[in-house]
């Protein structure tokens, strides 16, 4: 990638005037801790079905992400049905949701900067060009949020016919146009890549796609 593009994108990434605070979330997102939960990991509770955008999604699996040595979040990906490879899952129709349960602090700056990285990393050079606008829309509404703390919650879900859209502690990310939906389909794709991609690790990838058992909730 040159370096005239990378400026681009994270210039895009920081800006916040196009977006607005973050709007009332739709009531079918979750909250961080529901009041019924199936598995635990890590301390969060987990549910084994929910409904989102009026379909019903089933818990695919569950892993701990790393930044280093501290465990940043628990990753838990859910889909309108089961699917145990990642190329079952790039195919999938339907909702499919990214669920991040925050066990650490982050600044804004960090979560932008953590996010091109391991995005820059996954796309091809030609992808990560064509996706310059999407990335900087991403980085905008992360840097809006300012800060996320431990417990809370944040769903990037692809919701066919209307794109890639975001939540923070159920409340939707928003832009000056209304409820922030990116409808750049190969942008989720590679966001995807992230977590089932060879740049995952092996315990991520394995617990999300169900591989290894969870533990039920006392």
């Amino acid at each position: 990638m040159n370096a005239q593009a990378l400026s681009v994108c994270e210039d895009a990434m920081l800006t916040r005037r196009q977006w607005l605070s973050l709007a009332a979330g739709a009531a079918c997102l979750p909250l961080s801790a529901p009041a019924h939960a199936d598995y635990e990991l890590e301390g969060v509770r987990l549910e084994d079905s929910m409904t989102a955008y009026g379909q019903k999604l089933v818990l695919n699996g569950a892993g701990v992400r790393r930044r280093g040595y501290h465990k940043s979040d628990v990753v838990a990906l859910y889909l309108p049905e089961r699917r145990t490879t990642p190329e079952a899952i790039y195919k999938l129709d339907g909702v499919r949701r990214i669920q991040l349960n925050l066990l650490r602090d982050l600044s804004s700056s960090t979560i932008s900067r953590v996010f091109l990285s391991d995005f820059k990393q996954v796309a091809t050079d030609e992808e990560f060009k064509k996706l310059i606008e999407p990335l900087g829309m991403i980085g905008a509404a992360y840097a809006n949020i300012r800060r996320v703390s431990k417990g809370d919650v944040v769903n990037l879900d692809w919701v066919p016919g209307r794109g890639w859209m975001a939540t923070h502690n159920g409340r939707q990310l928003s832009s000056v146009d209304g409820v922030l939906a990116i409808k750049d389909e190969l942008a989720y794709q590679i966001y995807l890549r992230m977590y089932l991609g060879n740049a995952a690790s092996a315990e991520l990838r394995n617990g999300l796609l169900g591989l290894t058992k969870l533990e039920r909730a006392s």
